[in-house]
Order: C-alpha cells, then sequence, then structure tokens
C-alpha cells in the first residue's frame, strides 16, 4: 500500500482561479498540486502563527466564551 492511503484527507472549496494558480505554482516547481499546498500550509503556519490565529489545537474565544457560559462561569467580551 502506497503512504498516501495512510494520511488524513481534506476536501477544500478554493476561492475562483486558486486551483488554476496552485496547479501553475506546482508545475514551476514540478511537484504535485498536493505537495504545493503542504508546504504553503507548512509555511505558513510555521512561520507566522499568529496570522492563523492560536493554533488549530486551541479554542476560538467565541468557544471559549461558550464553554464558560455551559459551566456557568463569567462571559465577558473585550
Amino acid at each position: 500500500m502506497s503512504p498516501s492511503r495512510f494520511a488524513d484527507r481534506l476536501q477544500l472549496r478554493l476561492p475562483m482561479g486558486l486551483r488554476e494558480e496552485i496547479k501553475q505554482a506546482a508545475a514551476k516547481n514540478r511537484r504535485s498540486m498536493n505537495a504545493e499546498v503542504v508546504i504553503h500550509l507548512e509555511r505558513a503556519l510555521r512561520s507566522a502563527p499568529e496570522a492563523a490565529g492560536e493554533g488549530f489545537a486551541d479554542a476560538t474565544p467565541a468557544a471559549s466564551s461558550n464553554t464558560a457560559a455551559l459551566q456557568g462561569g463569567d462571559v465577558t467580551h473585550g
């Protein structure tokens, strides 16, 4: 079995034209479109984590507020 069979999969909806840009960049860099997207995502998340929010594993402020409200805690919005 190939390693890709064990990889996580994610289906995305891309803005118009972005798929073609990815395709062109992948061809220029002699990579698959998947490899091109993965490389850009890794670079973006590693170089500027603040640009991606707190990170995927951390709760958003809205989620934290909802959790506090469900637990009867004080919910304040800044």
